[in-house]
């Protein structure tokens, strides 16, 4: 009985000691959530690069390389328009990082104006 009240008292313990505690607004949602919320979507920019690809295999060859860059955020690689389209972190990577990375797998790349 001792060890399992001693085994109740430590998972209670350590439950409530892991919980973060956040200060709600008026709005209901955690302060520090929305701040981190708010860096992010500052922080993060899209380019959109024209490059000729020629097959589906051009296309994962793309995806699959060009998603782990460094600071890549999200990543639509279109066929059809030949278009490479880059949501990125501005405070990891930059336009020209992520147009050496294109050539690097072979194509090349220019920057679409938007």
């Amino acid at each position: 009985m001792k060890r399992f009240s001693l085994f109740i008292l430590t998972t209670l313990f350590v439950f409530f000691c892991s919980t973060p505690v956040f200060a709600a607004d008026q709005s209901g949602k955690p302060e520090k959530l929305q701040t981190v919320n708010k860096k992010l979507k500052k922080d993060v920019k899209t380019v959109a690069f024209h490059a000729h690809l020629h097959c589906d295999n051009c296309v994962k060859k793309v995806v699959e390389n060009l998603s782990f860059e460094k600071g890549v955020k999200d990543l639509k690689v279109s066929l059809d328009e030949q278009r490479i389209q880059i949501s990125y972190d501005v405070a990891k990577t930059d336009i020209s990082r992520l147009k050496a990375a294109i050539k690097k797998l072979g194509y090349d790349a220019k920057v679409i104006e938007q």
